[in-house]
C-alpha cells in the first residue's frame, strides 16, 4: 500500500522533543456535528521535513491548555492520514466545551497542534449558519444531476524527499512519472485517500489548438468546473477521484465563492482530467471506508 512507506535511518534513536517544539501544523479544521461523527482535519507546514512513517492521534479535552492530564485519546492513531473521526456526541447541556487536538509522532519526535474549539473560529451562531449552508448544498449534490461522490488525495508538500528522481541539487523531481513519488518529489506522493468528497460537476469544456508558440505541439485541454465544500481541505494539485467512474483529476484552481467571518464553506474548482498513462492510476481506493461517515 503506497502509505505504508518507512525509513531506516540512524537518526531514529534520538529522544523526542517536548511539546515546546516549533509548530509543524499549518492549520486544523474541525467539521462539527453534536451527535457524533465530528471530523478533524488537518495540513503540515511545508517546511516541515521529518521523514516518515507519520503517526496521528486525535486528542479531546474540556479546555484548551496543555496540562497532559486533560487530553485523552479519540480512537486509535491513524498513518500518513490528514483526517480522523470523533464519533461521540461529548455535549449534553447548552454550551460547548470540547476542544480538539492532533498529536505528531515521527522517527524524529512528537509534535503537537494548537488546540481547536469544537466549533472551530466561529461563535455558536455562525456555526449553525454555516452548518446549514454546507447541509444544504451536500444535499443538492446527492440528488441533483451535477453531483458525484469521489475521494480527494492530498498531495505531499513535506517529508521524505523521493529517493529515486529527487535531483540532489535543487531538491526538484526529475520524473513526472516517478512510481515512487507520483511526480511530487516525496515519497508516496499523496496521503491516505478522504471519502464522501462530494462534487457538483459543470460539463466538460475542450479546447484543442496547435500552440507553436512554446512549441508544445498540438494540445487538447479538457477543463472541469466544479462546486465543492470548501472545508474539505481542497487545495492546488490534490487529487478528486470519482468513485463511480474512477476518473481522476487534478485540481488547477480554488475559487471561495461562499464564507462567514473568513471561513470559506463552498469553493469553484477548476480541475483538469489525468492521462490514464499516468501512474496516479496504481494509486488504490480502498472501498471499505466504514469507519469514516459522511459529516
Amino acid at each position: 500500500m503506497y502509505w505504508d512507506a518507512t525509513q531506516s535511518d540512524d537518526r531514529n534513536s534520538c529522544q523526542p522533543c517536548s511539546t515546546s517544539c516549533p509548530a509543524v501544523f499549518d492549520r486544523v479544521i474541525v467539521s462539527h456535528v453534536i451527535r457524533g461523527g465530528s471530523k478533524i482535519m488537518w495540513e503540515l507546514l511545508q517546511t516541515f521535513i521529518d521523514p516518515g512513517p507519520l503517526v496521528f492521534q486525535l486528542q479531546v479535552a474540556s479546555i484548551s491548555g496543555a496540562d497532559t492530564d486533560a487530553w485523552e485519546n479519540v480512537g486509535l492513531p491513524v498513518e500518513n492520514q490528514y483526517c480522523a473521526i470523533d464519533p461521540e456526541q461529548r455535549v449534553w447541556g447548552k454550551t460547548q466545551y470540547t476542544h480538539y487536538r492532533v498529536k505528531l509522532t515521527t522517527p524524529l519526535g512528537t509534535y503537537y497542534s494548537a488546540p481547536v474549539f469544537g466549533l472551530g473560529v466561529l461563535d455558536r451562531r455562525g456555526w449553525r449558519h454555516a452548518r446549514e449552508i454546507i447541509r444544504q448544498n451536500r444535499l443538492a449534490f446527492r440528488v441533483g444531476p451535477g453531483g458525484q461522490e469521489g475521494y480527494l488525495l492530498k498531495r505531499r508538500w513535506t517529508g521524505q524527499r523521493c529517493p529515486v528522481c529527487t535531483d540532489l541539487q535543487t531538491n526538484e523531481p526529475r520524473d513526472a512519472y516517478c512510481p515512487t513519488c507520483y511526480g511530487t518529489g516525496f515519497r508516496c506522493g499523496y496521503f491516505y485517500p478522504m471519502s464522501c468528497i462530494w462534487a457538483e460537476l459543470s460539463p466538460a469544456r475542450r479546447h484543442i489548438e496547435l500552440d507553436a508558440g512554446q512549441a508544445r505541439g498540438t494540445i487538447n485541454d479538457v477543463i472541469v468546473q466544479a462546486r465543492m465544500i470548501a472545508i474539505d481541505l481542497m487545495s492546488e494539485d490534490d487529487i478528486w477521484v470519482s468513485d463511480k467512474t474512477d476518473d481522476r483529476y487534478y485540481i488547477h484552481s480554488v475559487q471561495n465563492i461562499a464564507e462567514i467571518r473568513g471561513v470559506p464553506l463552498l469553493a469553484q474548482v477548476e480541475m483538469r482530467p489525468i492521462a490514464y498513462t499516468s501512474p496516479v492510476y496504481t494509486i488504490e481506493i480502498p472501498r471499505d471506508f466504514q469507519s469514516i461517515h459522511c459529516v
